[in-house]
């Protein structure tokens, strides 16, 4: 049998070949657990973000609630002081009272139909 002869070049590739074989690359023996509390890390700064939006959204879902309560308030305001201002009338009071307690005066006779009842524009 015949034996090959390698002959080996002389050059930086080869080189560095040669100093890969002798000598392998340093072993990161910590780079698995920096990746694990990097992970960690993201995924708790992950869970809060989450959190700071679930809460921003239920504060849109109050701040929604509080808008139309104060609309609805506003509105029954306007019809409360409506009505103060129709009670301060005297004949809207004798009126009032006229179709919503059967008042009446002496010698007077009421007559009812079976249609709606007058309120006088006061709500119930």
């Amino acid at each position: 049998m015949e034996t090959k002869k390698v002959i080996r070049l002389n050059n930086d590739f080869t080189n560095a070949k040669l100093q890969e074989k002798i000598a392998p690359a340093p072993k990161r023996k910590h780079l698995g657990i920096i990746l694990v509390v990097a992970m960690l890390l993201f995924s708790l700064a992950s869970m809060s973000l989450v959190q700071s939006y679930e809460n921003l959204q239920k504060q849109k879902g109050l701040e929604q609630q509080a808008i139309q309560q104060n609309t609805q308030l506003a509105s029954d305001a306007k019809i409360k002081s409506a009505e103060i201002q129709k009670l301060k009338d005297p004949n809207f009071v004798l009126k009032y009272a006229r179709s919503r307690y059967d008042y009446s005066n002496p010698g007077e006779k009421i007559f009812e139909t079976p249609d709606s009842p007058v309120t006088g524009g006061l709500s119930q």
